[in-house]
């Protein structure tokens, strides 16, 4: 009996430290000069020798000048400069457009029209996807026409061609058992049914395995496999069940869930 090589979980990649933007110098403020006095006009004689009593002259000078002070904060509250600038907010094409970049970036790296559409749905939420034909190590397993590899953080996630329906069938059987073996290394598996997301029947398995060498050795895996039961193509998610889900399913399944 031939041993199925179990699809491996890698560790996420570090990130580089973003270097913080240095905040921009606010302009130098111009010193104002201070205004200068206009003399006093000489007192013009009044006709037949009246002269204002000074009571009335500064009660008509204060009227005066409360009303000119007045118009000044009128204007000043009502100019356009003194309003905080409205800054314009993203359409939602622009908030869309990382989202289309990455997948396209993606969909360049799966070799075929069929899994690509397949994979679609994903393909905006995870990166570094390379496929078998590049020098990665990879090779297609039992049955295997292609297979791409990708990342998304704690999760890898793989894109496989069958050469037909038969070698697809296969593989979901090997699957199947190998969910019936490994209950009690992830808790909480679901039964491997068809599944229905949105209008699209799946088949869908969830199962685990400990891996066998390495550096992770007897660390368990989960993992997520499911297939468009009218296509030989199907997608797989693994992850370290205790470091990278935190011994929850919860992760694997809301990345699997196309519209989450």
């Amino acid at each position: 009996m031939t041993t199925q090589r179990p699809d491996q979980g890698i560790w996420p990649f570090n990130c580089g430290d973003v270097p913080a933007r240095a905040p921009g110098r606010a302009p130098a403020v111009t010193p104002t000069q201070p205004a200068s006095r206009v003399p006093s006009a000489s007192r013009a004689a009044a006709p037949n020798g009246y002269r204002p009593k000074a009571g009335r002259v500064r009660v008509v000078a204060a009227i005066l000048a409360g009303a000119a002070v007045g118009a000044g904060i009128t204007n000043w509250t009502t100019s356009p400069s003194a309003q905080n600038p409205t800054m314009p907010h993203p359409t939602e094409a622009a908030e869309d457009l990382f989202d289309q970049r990455q997948a396209s970036v993606n969909r360049s790296q799966i070799p075929t029209q069929q899994l690509a559409e397949f994979a679609a749905p994903w393909l905006a939420r995870i990166g570094n996807c390379t496929s078998n034909t590049a020098s990665t190590g990879q090779q297609p397993g039992d049955g295997e026409q292609t297979r791409t590899r990708c990342t998304a953080g704690i999760v890898t996630v793989y894109w496989i061609s069958y050469r037909n329906l038969a070698d697809r069938d296969a593989a979901h059987a090997r699957y199947v058992a190998q969910a019936a073996r490994s209950q009690d290394l992830a808790p909480g598996m679901q039964p491997p049914t068809p599944t229905t997301t949105g209008h699209t029947a799946q088949l869908r398995v969830e199962y685990a395995y400990r891996v066998p060498t390495g550096t992770h050795t007897g660390q368990t895996v989960a993992a997520l496999w499911w297939s468009d039961p009218a296509q030989p193509v199907a997608g797989v998610l693994t992850a370290y069940w205790t470091d990278g889900l935190g011994s929850s399913w919860g992760p694997l399944r809301d990345l699997w869930h196309p519209s989450s």
